[in-house]
């Protein structure tokens, strides 16, 4: 059996969970390589308890050299380009040819797709943001906070939902309640659509519970910063002392350039295989994690089509079904394993609360998520979770992604 060579580009949820699954499925002497920009692996379901000041930035993140299993070769170095037609990609570093790829490069942000939002919001969707954040939300002393969903689709919908009643929780105990306001305005048409109107009404009831005003339907213009005011397509401006915002995502410009997306501007996928259905290429690609495009059978509307929520649980599930897939070839044996669009989230209510919501987005005559009403429990739940991811805890945690 030839030697043969697997790249995989990025290293988050997805190319970590490729490479773990992969390496313990085929023999030493095939390499594997992962490609990241940054050594710094970091886990974004953390980033609130960075913005309010619960974790530093250290605690929350760790260099992904020491999370990759042993005879993983890492290369820090951003993507520039690929030559799928010879199966190459291209870094400042050089180019390396493989036989195998899977793109697990996630999804870019890009504050200045809007007019104004670089120059007048805050974020907390990078950990430079949540630093630079945590940092305002120390000296805030009361006003008008927005968080605001200017675009969709964006990593881990629960996160604006998420970081609100958290900070609201955090003004509470600062003695800020009586002194600010907090609003979530976004584009949708409610909270986690994908998961359905039931839990929609679920997660909305829980802000409003909290105080937390919310406006839906909303498409962002761009900011008047001098008057600190957001303008949309309809209706009044909206004003703010303190703007917290979701970055609008797009995919990464090599992975643009090289002609996998399409007019979503992200890459479609086989569902259950997760082979890139876009491009040509004369070796097997996959795609994985945030920088898909997948397609769910069902609907809740006739007229509205869904496609799989971004986050970093379906990125795991999809390296470890990638992973299979390759190992099948290089072995030369059948391969049964498919995704099969089911995976969890957590939702933090503040007060060291959460809500674990477990859905399967594949059902039919639409996808199904569950829950239970917060508790400690599933608090603690989510803080192993998170703790397990930066321990580099592997065998555990995608035996866990799997079930």
């Amino acid at each position: 059996m030839k030697p043969t060579t697997t790249l995989i580009l990025g290293g988050g949820f997805g190319g970590l969970a490729t490479a773990w699954t992969l390496r313990s499925l085929i023999p030493a002497d095939h390499k594997i390589a992962v490609f990241d920009k940054s050594d710094s692996f970091s886990v974004g379901a953390a980033k609130t308890w960075v913005m309010v000041g619960d974790k530093s930035r250290d605690e929350v993140s760790r260099t992904r050299k020491n999370l990759l299993p042993q005879n993983v070769e890492f290369v820090e170095a951003e993507i520039e380009g690929m030559n799928l037609a010879l199966g190459e990609v291209h870094t400042r570093q050089g180019v390396r040819k493989g036989d195998f790829m899977v793109i697990a490069l996630g999804a870019d942000v890009n504050m200045s797709a809007i007019p104004g939002l670089q120059e007048n919001a805050q974020t907390f969707y990078t950990l430079d943001g949540a630093t630079r954040l945590r940092g305002t939300l120390a000296d805030f002393q009361g006003g008008d906070v927005v968080f605001l969903i200017p675009r969709t689709p964006f990593k881990c919908p629960p996160a604006p939902y998420e970081a609100a009643m958290v900070l609201e929780s955090s003004f509470r105990k600062r003695g800020l309640k009586g002194k600010s306001r907090i609003s979530i305005v976004t584009v949708e048409p409610m909270p986690m659509s994908t998961a359905g109107p039931e839990m929609g009404s679920f997660v909305r009831k829980l802000i409003e519970q909290r105080g937390i005003a919310y406006q839906t339907l909303r498409k962002t213009v761009r900011i008047d910063g001098p008057n600190r005011k957001i303008l949309f397509e309809q209706g009044d401006p909206v004003s703010y002392d303190l703007l917290i915002a979701v970055p609008p995502h797009e995919s990464p410009h090599a992975v643009r350039d090289a002609g996998l997306t399409n007019e979503s501007g992200w890459v479609p996928v086989n569902p259950e295989t997760m082979v890139v259905s876009q491009g040509q290429s004369s070796i097997p690609v996959y795609a994985v994690g945030d920088i898909t495009s997948v397609q769910l059978p069902g609907k809740f509307n006739p007229e509205v089509s869904l496609v799989l929520p971004k986050a970093g649980v379906f990125a795991a599930s999809q390296g470890g079904i990638a992973a299979r897939q390759i190992a099948g070839r290089i072995n030369d044996k059948p391969v049964s394993d498919v995704f099969d669009g089911k995976g969890f989230c957590y939702l933090e209510v503040g007060d060291d609360e959460a809500v674990k919501g477990e859905g399967s987005f594949f059902e039919l005559p639409h996808p199904m998520m569950s829950r239970h009403e917060a508790d400690q429990a599933q608090y603690k739940d989510k803080v192993r979770w998170v703790d397990q991811w930066l321990a580099g805890s592997f065998p555990e945690l995608l035996a866990k992604e799997k079930k």
